[in-house]
């Protein structure tokens, strides 16, 4: 039986004897302050319904995260190319969480062979692997939502700092990674998202060294596990 249709019944009951009692009769004011109290509740109850809300809340805190993306990188001293990677992140809390990540993608030596000409030097490979593995700490300090349709969506923005490794023919040693990102999330287990990031690294180049600030852009795709909040 529906308990909500029996004390609708039982508050409509006692607001008609109410009614009807002597004027010399003690009415009890904290029933008939609970009845109203039910009846405005079951009114904007059957007004929420008819505006189809639902709690979509997306909870990250001790949740696992893992992601797929891809996008534009562009070197200092090479030619700008394609970056493809994928992620793990373990949120620690609402805002705060570890990732560790791996991209690849290769030096494309387009731009300086001009300066081959010049110095008479030749690169061995103009068409290199470059591999970053990276450890960052992520910080979630915004969070909100808008109307997308007739769903509710909530999104993040983040910053990230961490250390990682450069492999490649012109560069193996320590990467600074920093950078930030947005998060949409969609349903209760996936989001989408955008990261922009600045590799700070050593690289070598035509028997010089210098020291390298490449940006990467990637856009891609999140799974949270478990896949309920």
């Amino acid at each position: 039986m529906d308990t909500g249709l029996v004390t609708r019944a039982v508050c409509a009951a006692w607001l008609a004897a109410a009614v009807w009692a002597p004027a010399t009769a003690r009415a009890d004011t904290s029933t008939a302050g609970r009845c109203v109290d039910q009846e405005i509740a079951d009114r904007l109850a059957v007004k929420r319904q008819r505006r189809g809300h639902r709690d979509t809340l997306f909870v990250k805190q001790q949740r696992h995260e893992l992601s797929i993306g891809g996008g534009y990188y562009v070197s200092d001293l090479y030619s700008a190319t394609y970056v493809a990677g994928v992620a793990y992140t373990f949120h620690m809390t609402e805002q705060t969480a570890v990732e560790l990540s791996a991209s690849m993608t290769h030096a494309d030596a387009e731009l300086i062979r001009a300066i081959e000409d010049l110095r008479g030097r030749t690169i061995d490979e103009t068409f290199a692997r470059v591999w970053l593995g990276e450890s960052l700490l992520i910080w979630s300090p915004i969070h909100g939502k808008f109307r997308f349709g007739g769903s509710i969506l909530h999104f993040d923005i983040h910053v990230d700092a961490g250390v990682g490794v450069v492999d490649a023919q012109t560069s193996r040693g320590i990467t600074g990674t920093g950078g930030v990102g947005f998060k949409v999330f969609l349903g209760r287990a996936a989001a989408l998202r955008i990261d922009v990031r600045d590799h700070v690294f050593q690289q070598e180049l035509l028997d010089e060294t210098f020291l390298v600030n490449d940006l990467s852009a990637t856009a891609g795709l999140s799974l949270f596990l478990p896949m309920r909040n």
